[in-house]
C-alpha cells in the first residue's frame, strides 16, 4: 500500500460521491486484518511503524468515505477546491429555513408530545439532508465545482442539525 494513495484508491473504489457502502465495509475489514499493528509485533521497528501508519491512513480514509459531508469535502479537495469550515452559504432562503428548523428544535421540549414533534422534525431534516446529497452528487458529476462548494456548505449545516436532533432524541429518551 502506497502512502500517497487517495482514499478511493486505498479501498479500490472509483472516485465519486456515490460509494458502495458494502464494498467499503468489506474492504475495510480486509485492510484492518492485513495491516493491524498486532500482526507486526514481531517484525522490525520500521515494519511496525509502517503498519501503524497504514492502519491510521486506512482509518482516516474509511471515516472520510463513510461520512457524506466529509466525502463531499474530500472530493472537492481532490478537485483543487478548498472549503474553509468558517465559510457559510450565501443562499438566503436556505439560511432562513435553517433558522426556522433550529427554532423548531429548541421548541420541541415544550410541545404537548415532544417525541412526535421531534420525529416529525427528524424526518424533515433527514429528507433535506438526503436531497442535498443527491444535489451534490449531480453537480459534482457535472463538474460544477462552485455549485458543489455551495452544496457542501449546505450539507455541513444539515449534518450539524441532524446531529443536534439525534442528541435531543437521546436526551428525551433518558
Amino acid at each position: 500500500m502506497a502512502q500517497n494513495q487517495t482514499h478511493f484508491e486505498i479501498f479500490g473504489l472509483e472516485p465519486g460521491f456515490e460509494v458502495d457502502r458494502k464494498a467499503l465495509a468489506e474492504r475495510y475489514r480486509e485492510l484492518q486484518r492485513e495491516f493491524h499493528p498486532d500482526k507486526y509485533a514481531s517484525k522490525s521497528d520500521r515494519e511496525q511503524l509502517l503498519a501503524m501508519q497504514y492502519a491510521a491512513q486506512i482509518n482516516e480514509a474509511h471515516g472520510t468515505l463513510r461520512d457524506p459531508v466529509r466525502r463531499a469535502g474530500y472530493l472537492l479537495k481532490l478537485a483543487g477546491v478548498e472549503v474553509s469550515p468558517e465559510r457559510t452559504t450565501s443562499d438566503a432562503e436556505f439560511l432562513m429555513q435553517q433558522m426556522m428548523l433550529r427554532e423548531r428544535l429548541e421548541e420541541v421540549r415544550g410541545e404537548a408530545d415532544p417525541a412526535a414533534a421531534l420525529d416529525e422534525l427528524s424526518d424533515e431534516v433527514h429528507g433535506l439532508f438526503a436531497s442535498e446529497q443527491k444535489h451534490f452528487a449531480a453537480v459534482f458529476a457535472d463538474g460544477d465545482l462552485d455549485a458543489g462548494k455551495d452544496s457542501l456548505l449546505k450539507l455541513q449545516f444539515l449534518g450539524k442539525l441532524q446531529k443536534q436532533v439525534e442528541e435531543l432524541e437521546e436526551d428525551l429518551l433518558d
